[in-house]
């Protein structure tokens, strides 16, 4: 398969994931927009939110690898999404575990 049309279809990919995870995390905060904090399904979506962007992370990740194989500059990019979802899960799960 040619590199152009693997990055093509990888840029493509990316956008659509991008967008969908952005969609879902909208759907989540949607649901919950009018409960009181501490209550169950306040508790409910900090554990959605956890899941998504521990899957955000991955997602990001493996786009930054499938740029990095074609040494694309879009692997930076993705590199650096992956790292601040990263650290926004970690920092996150820190301060409701205190």
């Amino acid at each position: 398969m040619n590199t152009q049309t693997l990055s093509l279809y990888l840029g493509i990919f990316g956008i659509a994931g991008t967008l969908l995870l952005l969609a879902r995390a909208g759907v989540i905060l949607w649901y919950v927009r009018g409960n009181h904090i501490g209550s169950f399904r306040w508790q409910l979506r900090n554990l959605y939110l956890k899941q998504l962007s521990a899957l955000a992370c991955l997602f990001f990740v493996a786009m930054a690898a499938s740029y990095g194989v074609l040494q694309e500059i879009w692997a930076v990019l993705y590199l650096v999404i992956a790292c601040k979802t990263g650290s926004w899960w970690l920092r996150f799960s820190i301060n409701q575990r205190s």
